[in-house]
C-alpha cells in the first residue's frame, strides 16, 4: 500500500520504497521471470498489486488532503523513509570490493535527478475525459514511460506524467473511475513494468555494483529534488508543521532503517534456522 501511495506522489519513488522494505530485487525478478516461473510469481506480485492498487483508489483522497493541509510534513516523512534506506543500498553496492570505476553510474544519476529539479510542467495541463485515437496513443506510450520510471528507485513516475501532460488527466480518470480512460493507461503500465523489469533484472545480474551505485545516485539525486517541491510550494502553515514535519522524517528514518537493513521475513527466517539447530 505504501508502494501504491508513493507512486501517485509527484516526486517520491515507489521503487524507492519497494527497495526501503526489502523487497524490490524479489519484485523486479518475480515481473521478469512471470512466465518461466508463473506460480512462484503471482504468489508473490498478487500482494502488493492487490495492496498498491487499493491505496490508489482507496487512500488516495486521504494522501491529498495531507499534501492540501500538510505538505511539508508528510513530503519530511518520504524524505526521512529515503534517508534511511541509504546505508542498506550503499551495502548492496559495495558488496563484493568496491571499484572506483563504479561511481561513474552514481554521478550520471545524481546529476540526472539534480536536473529534474529545474523542468516543471508548464502551462495549465487539460483534462481529457473522452478517448480518441490519438488520446490513446499518447496515454499509452507515455504510461509506460512512466511505468519505467516507476520501478527505477529514486524516479518518481507520477513526476514523469506531470512533465509528460499526462498526470491530471490519469488521475481524474482514476477519481471518476472513468474505465475507458484507464484502458490505454493500464496496458501502458503493464507493458513499461515487464520490459522495465526485465531490464533492471539483466543489469543487477551482469553489473550488480554499477547497478546498485547509479540506484544509489537515483535515491540521493531524489532529496533535493523533493526539498525543492517544498520551497516552490511553500506550502505551510509555520513553526509547528516544521516541528511536525521533522518529527514524522525521524520517524521515517527510522522505520525505513529498521525494514532496509533486515527485513521482517529474513528475521523470521532466521530465527527458525536457529530453533532447528
Amino acid at each position: 500500500m505504501i508502494i501504491g501511495l508513493a507512486n501517485i506522489i509527484p516526486g517520491v519513488s515507489g521503487g524507492t520504497m519497494a527497495v526501503v522494505f526489502g523487497v524490490f530485487d524479489r519484485l523486479i525478478a518475480s515481473i521478469s521471470n512471470i512466465r518461466k516461473e508463473f506460480k512462484k510469481s503471482i504468489l508473490f506480485l498478487l500482494p502488493i498489486g492487490l495492496g498498491a492498487g487499493v491505496a490508489i483508489l482507496l487512500l488516495s483522497q486521504g494522501l491529498k488532503w495531507l499534501l492540501d493541509h500538510y505538505y511539508m510534513a508528510t513530503n519530511l516523512f518520504f524524505i526521512g523513509v529515503i534517508v534511511g534506506s541509504i546505508p542498506m543500498i550503499f551495502g548492496k553496492a559495495v558488496e563484493g570490493g568496491f571499484k572506483i570505476r563504479n561511481l561513474i553510474p552514481f554521478v550520471v544519476t545524481f546529476a540526472m535527478m539534480i536536473g529534474m529539479m529545474f523542468l516543471s510542467p508548464e502551462g495549465e495541463q487539460v483534462i481529457a475525459r473522452s478517448l480518441d485515437v490519438l488520446t490513446f496513443i499518447k496515454l499509452l506510450v507515455f504510461s509506460a514511460i512512466a511505468a519505467i520510471s516507476m520501478i527505477i528507485p529514486g524516479l518518481s513516475g507520477s513526476f514523469v506524467m506531470l512533465l509528460l501532460g499526462t498526470y491530471n488527466t490519469v488521475i481524474t480518470a482514476i477519481a471518476e473511475l472513468n474505465i475507458v480512460m484507464l484502458i490505454p493507461v493500464v496496458i501502458g503500465v503493464a507493458f513499461g513494468i515487464l520490459f522495465g523489469s526485465k531490464l533492471i533484472n539483466w543489469l543487477i545480474m551482469r553489473f550488480p555494483q554499477a547497478t546498485y551505485f547509479a540506484i544509489l545516485g537515483f535515491v540521493i539525486g531524489s532529496i533535493p529534488t523533493i526539498f525543492g517541491k517544498i520551497s516552490a510550494a511553500q506550502a505551510y502553515r509555520g513553526g509547528w508543521e516544521l516541528v511536525i514535519g521533522i518529527l514524522v522524517g525521524v520517524i521515517g528514518v527510522l522505520i525505513s532503517f529498521v525494514f532496509s537493513s533486515e527485513t521482517l521475513k529474513e528475521r523470521l527466517f532466521k530465527k527458525k534456522e536457529h530453533k532447528e539447530v
